[in-house]
């Protein structure tokens, strides 16, 4: 029992004498653990969150929209609803009426001019309900509209306010607020890749959206809310069928098919398995730190350890010390875990509420998940302590006390070393000598810096990656007229109509260019892979992508795919893939397949995107057809007074600047972006505080040498200086062990992992000069100074009790 409270009492003193490092190691075990869980935990939380938002707006089963042009008698396709064989399975029926327009919300300190959309719906609609964010809802008698919510918190919109729409007719709102197919904007108004930023949605009281469509008392959507269990194709299959045979030709979607929906839910799985890599790699360099840092503890209590053994204590009885360490340090880590799992999930839980402003967040500590981490973390230092406890009373007591320079074994570098004459006095050659006469404590040192240095180059890659790839997309979209803009149409028109002569006999134009964007996918050795399809002039215009492969007669006689594309079909510049693509007739546009040659690739980093000579529109029956055009301002006139101008011509859709897909991409991304930037903060905090502990271990370990050279005269600052010369090489060989592997993680992400979370983004890894500085300055810089913060112990040592062999 004595024995039992003297280990007790000792291991107590150890936790007051240094509670600072125990605290700092328990730290390091906690950032991994707790932000691994917070990163893993964010699948469970999104998925609840749009499971309660979707089922509280009660969003349709089945939508169902005329064809283009078309409408109906309001209650007509509420008729033809109750008319099918599924009836009994409805629950709820809801008209609307959809026009596309451009929205106008431009004030004195802003410009702000997108393509939109009208949703006309009933005011207290039983299906796909409005949830006001702010403001007020929709109401009876009322003309006044909302405003999406995502939208008007992107230009910070007031409550209540003034817009305008196509036709130039201006508009009240009162509010914004959300339909569940609005929970994200995946595109529209003409542009293929569209976000918050460049596509305005206004929900309108029903009667407002059909005078302002000029269409009283029609709708063109319906929209059905069946009951559980029920077969939504079925109905949907029904319900078409039965428009049929009243001429109203119409499109059915299903709820798992709706793009929000669908993308909501995927984008939790893709991401999930991007975060795992990011969370594992920041869990593994906390442990290994971890693991490295407790087994350096207790080989620096080696000494003591022997004077125990020597004093006759039972060997078993003397490893309750250094695991009691292990114990402590486990226990606190796993406490401290649950702290930072709780910060750093509620800052990704912020993040993801800003760029998914959602109606419902639920947010719950992901216990099981960390519960996964903490055994890990509680285990790690118990092992750490155990394998140089196990190694220390095993030998004799004697070889036990032997420390210092007279502890290292004799290693095939020492001799070398004898050899070399190395300038300067005999103490300035000991931090290189201390380095190779004990080999294994350097390379552990090395690598738990190197752990550290690879996680941060591996975040901060993927950030330089995601970045980088952007800017060279900017710079590739304006390497001509940066200034230009891009009309999209509502519809397809000759080149001689009216509506294109309209824009291009604007007083605001300057020169402009046509274009045809149609849809297509190609095909190549059973991949398929859908496409936007430029139709331009490859030769001239006022911008044509780089083409690599094939020369300029090549690209022109072939499609041009992306980088991504092109590997995704297993293609180059050559080969022939099948397209599928509008052919015109003259009865209309039909579908057609045609083999074509791929002239040449394109450094864009999107899927889709490919283009097509003009010289080859005939083939497709679409020569002298365009719904964009290209434009410049005129000399004196602004991009926004030539957006403003076009904004009140007739038929045009959108006008968009020439970065807008680059724009929208870069908020879509934000996600990635925001997530990566907490992690990084983290892995700056977890490689700051390696290498303070390291530090802090190797001063102990090398007291009794410090006070040795102390008793010899040498001053403060030499030993001080001897230390950062140490850590300065230690430093440098644990950062370049850190950029290479930073660097083999950062492409296995980007180039493997993220191509399978984001299939239609390409891009290829890199890591910026400003990340291998910022790794230098930690790894070698901060890992040199953190000598600096033992000055103070220093200066207070007892040099003779240090001295002592037995206390």
């Amino acid at each position: 029992m004595r024995t039992r409270g003297l280990l007790l009492r000792w291991a107590l003193r150890d936790l007051r004498r240094r509670w600072v490092l125990v605290t700092a190691i328990a730290l390091v075990l906690a950032l991994g653990t707790g932000t691994y869980a917070a990163l893993l935990g964010t699948s469970d939380w999104r998925r609840a969150s749009n499971d309660r938002s979707f089922e509280l707006l009660r969003m349709h089963d089945v939508r169902v929209t005329l064809s283009e042009g078309l409408t109906a008698e309001a209650g007509t396709l509420a008729a033809a609803v109750g008319r099918i064989p599924q009836a009994a399975q409805v629950q709820a029926v809801a008209e609307r009426l959809i026009l596309p327009t451009l929205v106008d919300v431009s004030s004195a300190g802003q410009q702000v001019l997108v393509p939109g959309r009208i949703v006309g719906m009933p005011v207290d609609a039983p299906v796909d309900r409005l949830s006001v964010s702010s403001g007020q809802g929709l109401r009876a008698g009322d003309p006044a509209v909302v405003l999406e919510r995502s939208f008007a918190d992107y230009y910070d919109l007031p409550d209540a306010g003034t817009l305008r729409v196509a036709g130039d007719r201006s508009l009240s709102y009162a509010g914004h607020g959300q339909l569940p197919e609005y929970f994200a904007i995946a595109g529209g108004g003409g542009g293929a890749f569209t976000t918050e930023a460049g596509f305005g949605v206004v929900f309108a009281p029903l009667e407002t959206a059909q005078a302002l469509a000029d269409a009283p008392g029609r709708v063109n959507e319906v929209v059905l809310r069946l009951a559980s269990g029920a077969d939504d194709g079925a109905v949907a299959a029904a319900l078409q069928q039965e428009l049929d045979a009243e001429q109203l030709a119409s499109t059915a979607v299903v709820k798992g098919e709706e793009i929000v929906y669908r993308t909501l839910y995927e984008d939790i799985e893709g991401d999930a398995q991007f975060w795992r890599i990011i969370a594992g790699l920041l869990l593994a360099g906390a442990a290994f730190a971890t693991f490295n840092l407790t087994t350096r503890v207790v080989e620096s209590q080696r000494r003591e350890i022997g004077v125990a053994m020597a004093l006759g204590l039972p060997r078993r009885q003397l490893a309750i010390r250094p695991l009691a360490l292990g114990v402590q340090i486990s226990v606190l880590g796993v406490l401290l875990g649950i702290g930072v799992g709780v910060v750093t999930g509620r800052l990704f839980g912020g993040l993801f509420r800003t760029l998914l402003p959602l109606p419902v967040w639920e947010q719950p500590f992901p216990y099981a998940t960390y519960l996964q981490a903490a055994a890990l973390g509680f285990l790690l230092p118990l092992l750490g302590v155990a394998w140089p406890t196990w190694r220390a009373i095993r030998v004799e007591p004697v070889e036990a006390i032997r420390v210092g320079h007279l502890a290292a074994r004799q290693v095939r570098f020492t001799p070398l070393l004898r050899r070399l004459a190395l300038p300067g006095r005999s103490y300035s050659r000991m931090p290189l000598r201390n380095l190779v006469r004990t080999p294994r404590r350097t390379v552990l040192t090395s690598l738990g810096v190197g752990a550290a240095i690879a996680t941060l180059v591996a975040v901060f890659g993927i950030l330089d990656s995601f970045t980088g790839t952007l800017d060279d997309f900017d710079a590739e979209a304006t390497r001509s007229a940066p200034d230009r803009v891009t009309v999209q149409f509502a519809d397809v028109f000759p080149e001689d109509a009216p509506q294109v002569a309209a824009v291009t006999g604007a007083p605001q134009v300057g020169d402009a260019a046509t274009t045809l964007l149609v849809d297509g996918t190609a095909r190549s050795a059973g991949e398929e892979i859908p496409l936007a399809v430029s139709i331009r002039d490859l030769g001239g215009g006022l911008w044509r992508p780089t083409i690599d492969g094939g020369g300029a007669d090549a690209a022109r006689s072939g499609i041009v795919l992306s980088q991504v594309a092109a590997r995704d079909l297993g293609v180059q510049p050559g080969d022939r893939i099948e397209l599928d693509h509008p052919q015109r007739t003259a009865a209309g546009f039909t579908r057609a397949t045609t083999t074509i040659v791929v002239g040449g690739i394109h450094p864009g980093p999107i899927r889709a995107v490919a283009y097509l000579d003009r010289s080859q529109a005939a083939a497709f029956g679409t020569s002298g057809l365009v719904n964009a055009l290209e434009v410049t301002p005129a000399a004196g006139v602004s991009r926004d007074e030539l957006t403003r101008a076009l904004f009140a011509v007739p038929d045009v859709a959108s006008v968009q600047a020439a970065t807008a897909v680059t724009d929208s991409f870069r908020d879509a991304l934000g996600a990635f972006t925001s997530v990566l930037g907490v992690a990084a903060a983290v892995t700056l905090l977890l490689a700051l505080l390696i290498a303070f502990n390291a530090t802090s271990i190797a001063t102990d370990e090398r007291a009794r040498e410090n006070a040795t050279m102390f008793a010899f005269g040498l001053p403060r600052r030499a030993v001080v200086t001897m230390g950062v010369v140490e850590n300065a090489f230690i430093g440098l060989l644990g950062t370049a062990v850190g950029l290479g592997l930073g660097y083999l993680f950062t492409r296995y992400t980007v180039e493997v992992q993220l191509h399978r979370t984001l299939p239609e983004f390409g891009m290829p890894a890199s890591v910026s000069p400003t990340t291998v500085v910022v790794a230098l300055a930690l790894g070698v810089g901060a890992v040199a100074l953190t000598p600096l913060v033992t000055l103070r112990s220093l200066g207070r040592m007892d040099i003779p009790a240090t001295l002592r062999v037995v206390e």
